[in-house]
């Protein structure tokens, strides 16, 4: 019984801290000014065309989403569900406030160092999120629950989703750039290597230190950027 009751806790701990540094990591996106997520493209374009501020719109259509998710596909809602639509918003306001205090116009070498930073910490960030298995975004939910509804398998309706948020988000004024096509081709890889060498020997408790052999890294670059070390 304590064994799983601490499992628990350290799953609730990774929710929480996976959905605080994906707002964080938008915020690094945002003030990088090569373009953010899918989903923040779209929640960034309304935001603007609005003049609404990212947190309303995210409450508002995270709301909606948590409804159809709720309707088709409930299972896929849980804890973590609720403490992403009742913070995300406001730490990413607060995370870009922040951000954009103490960065103020960054020249390109700070940008690209923002982009990649942000990249990273998603990457870490949706490994811990995903790992801890305590219900997914709203967001996330839709396309789960078409490839479940639907004989499209997942990664073509993750495509689809995508497409439609920045699509329509770009039309809208949203923030599209090289980093959310690095984003969209790089997070797959990137949060599977985080998932095997970080959040699931962290909930395990066998996570090492050396999370990467030389070895290691060598076949994820060259499968992720087509070079050796």
């Amino acid at each position: 019984m304590k064994t799983e009751t601490k499992i628990m806790g350290k799953r609730i701990v990774m929710a929480i801290v996976g959905i605080v540094l994906t707002c964080i990591s938008v915020a690094f996106t945002k003030i990088s000014g090569f373009g953010v997520d899918p989903y923040s493209v779209l929640m960034f374009g309304i935001a603007k065309a609005t003049g609404s501020t990212y947190q309303v719109v995210f409450l508002v259509a995270c709301s909606i989403l948590t409804v159809i998710a709720w309707k088709f596909k409930r299972s896929l809602l849980g804890l973590a569900t609720i403490i992403s639509l009742v913070c995300s918003g406001a730490i990413v306001d607060v995370a870009t406030g922040v951000m954009e205090h103490l960065v103020g116009k960054p020249n390109l070498v700070v940008r690209a160092a923002l982009l990649v930073t942000g990249l990273i910490i998603i990457s870490v960030a949706s490994a811990l999120y995903y790992t801890a298995n305590l219900g997914v975004s709203p967001y996330d939910a839709q396309a789960l629950t078409l490839a479940d509804k639907t004989p499209v398998p997942f990664r073509f309706c993750r495509v689809a989703t995508d497409l439609v948020c920045v699509a329509v988000g770009f039309l809208l004024g949203g923030d599209l750039g090289v980093g959310t096509i690095c984003i969209a081709f790089c997070m797959g890889p990137a949060i599977q290597v985080c998932r095997e060498r970080i959040s699931e020997p962290l909930l395990e408790g066998k996570l090492s230190f050396n999370l990467l052999t030389k070895k290691r890294r060598v076949r994820i670059l060259k499968n992720v950027f087509g070079f050796r070390m």
